[in-house]
């Protein structure tokens, strides 16, 4: 039995625009009624950090920083491949467990990556505070040996579930919706912004995520 996903792949934005984008898809899961894939890119190195964590100042200089509404560590951006998957609040990812559904986005990333990789599968021993996601492996990573290659945070909310991930090799968008495709037995439909939604975006990328009160928070 095939599911339907949307799939979106988008060029190159910054990261206000990249997480409004993720936030738009987020609150309107529930009315899409199917599962997105987005396959995005940045338009200059840049740093997203975890909800949690503190406003990392020291890399001000060197790279645009941004907060994302999911929690885990600090990514840099550039050379990966950043993704995200959002789904709708009646789809069976958002009903499983937090630790079932990683894993189960992991499964298809790992396929995608075509090489000896495994699903951590214990937590390890890890320091707290501000930490870069890569160098923190949790359970549901994907690890090539001891070295962590993908990993990913959620956030369930009554709009649906958002997964988003970071590959730390660049791979083809087509290659990735392949794995996808295979491991949940998804037939594609181009997903296309319609006006209102493209307006949302602009809207929370310039009122939330572009701004201080968001990213220099302190929690």
């Amino acid at each position: 039995m095939h599911e339907r996903w949307f799939w979106w792949a988008c060029g190159a934005a910054d990261g206000a625009w990249n997480m409004a984008a993720d936030e738009m898809l987020l609150r309107q899961a529930a009315s899409r009624a199917r599962p997105v894939l987005r396959v995005y890119r940045w338009s200059r190195p840049a740093v997203s950090f975890g909800y949690f964590q503190p406003y990392p100042s020291e890399l001000a200089s060197q790279y645009e920083l941004v907060r994302r509404p999911t929690g885990g560590g600090r990514v840099y951006h550039g050379s990966d491949t950043t993704y995200t998957v959002v789904a709708p609040p009646d789809h069976w990812l958002h009903r499983a467990r937090a630790s079932e559904a990683y894993c189960a986005i992991h499964r298809a990333v790992a396929r995608a990556l075509g090489q000896p990789v495994t699903l951590l599968n214990h937590p390890p021993t890890s320091p707290g505070g501000a930490y870069d996601c890569f160098q923190r492996p949790v359970t549901g990573d994907v690890m090539a040996q001891d070295r962590k290659v993908a990993g990913g945070a959620q956030r369930r909310s009554r709009w649906g579930l958002l997964h988003q991930g970071s590959i730390a090799v660049a791979i083809e968008p087509q290659r990735l919706a392949e794995a996808f495709a295979q491991v949940f037995g998804i037939e594609w439909e181009l997903f296309v912004p319609q006006a209102e939604e493209l307006t949302l975006i602009e809207q929370l990328a310039r009122d939330k995520y572009a701004r201080a009160q968001w990213n220099q928070r302190i929690r």
